[in-house]
C-alpha cells in the first residue's frame, strides 16, 4: 500500500537511528580533565608532605638544640657537685677550700671537667742553707677529661693550666702546677683525654 505524506517539510517527521553514539572527541576531553584533576590532587598531596617534612626536620634541629644546652647545664651543676663532694673532707682552718672550689669552677672552660680531686703528701730530700733534711710536701692532685671537636684537647688543657697560673686568688697557695700525665681514650666514639695536675702548695695547711 502506498502511503502519501502531505504535510509540509517542516512538520515532517526526521528519521532517527536507533542509538545515538558519543563523539570520540568528548571521551577523549572527559579522560584527559580527569588524569589532570587527579595529577593536581597528587602534586597537592606531594607538596603539603614536602612542607610538612621541612618543618619537621626544623623542628628535630631545634629540639637537639635545646636539649644540647640542657645536657651541658645539666653537667655543670654535677661537676659542681662532685667538687663540693670531693674537696669537703679537706676542710682546714687557715685555707679557704670553699673559695678555692668556687675558684676552680669559675676558671673550668668549655671542654674540660674534673673526675676526681685528693690532696696527697710525700717525703723529699731538700738543701737549704747547704743544710739537708727531709721535707714534708702536700700537694693537691686534680684529675680531669679534656675533649674537643674544632681544637687539640692539648691546646684545651694548656689553656685551663695557663689560666690556673695566672689567676692570683688561685695561685697565691700554690709554689708551683705540673702536668703529670696524659692519656688519650675514648668515650663511646668521641675520642677524649685524661689528664693529671698536681699543684704544689707554698705552705703547710
Amino acid at each position: 500500500m502506498i502511503k502519501i505524506n502531505l504535510l509540509p517539510d517542516a512538520y515532517k517527521q526526521q528519521s532517527k537511528p536507533g542509538k545515538q553514539k558519543i563523539p570520540i572527541t568528548l571521551i577523549l576531553l572527559s579522560a584527559n580533565a580527569l588524569l589532570l584533576a587527579l595529577l593536581l590532587v597528587v602534586t597537592a598531596v606531594n607538596v603539603y608532605r614536602t612542607i610538612s617534612l621541612k618543618a619537621l626536620k626544623t623542628r628535630l634541629v631545634t629540639l637537639a638544640s635545646e636539649q644540647q644546652k640542657i645536657a651541658t647545664i645539666k653537667q655543670r651543676i654535677e661537676n659542681f657537685k662532685t667538687t663540693n663532694a670531693l674537696f669537703a673532707p679537706l676542710v682546714k682552718r687557715e685555707f679557704l677550700w670553699s673559695k678555692t672550689l668556687n675558684k676552680l669552677s669559675d676558671l673550668l672552660i668549655p671542654g674540660v671537667w674534673f673526675r676526681s680531686l685528693s690532696m696527697e703528701r710525700k717525703i723529699v730530700n731538700k738543701t737549704e742553707n747547704f743544710v739537708t733534711a727531709d721535707v714534708t710536701i702536700k700537694y693537691l692532685v686534680l684529675m680531669g677529661t679534656a675533649v674537643s671537636v674544632g681544637e687539640d684537647e692539648m691546646a684545651i688543657i694548656g689553656e685551663f693550666i695557663r689560666k690556673l697560673k695566672s689567676d692570683t686568688d688561685f695561685i697565691k697557695h700554690f709554689e708551683n702546677i705540673e702536668l703529670e700525665s696524659v692519656l688519650r681514650r675514648k668515650i663511646a666514639a668521641v675520642e677524649v683525654m685524661d689528664f693529671t695536675l698536681t699543684c704544689y702548695f707554698k705552705r703547710e695547711i
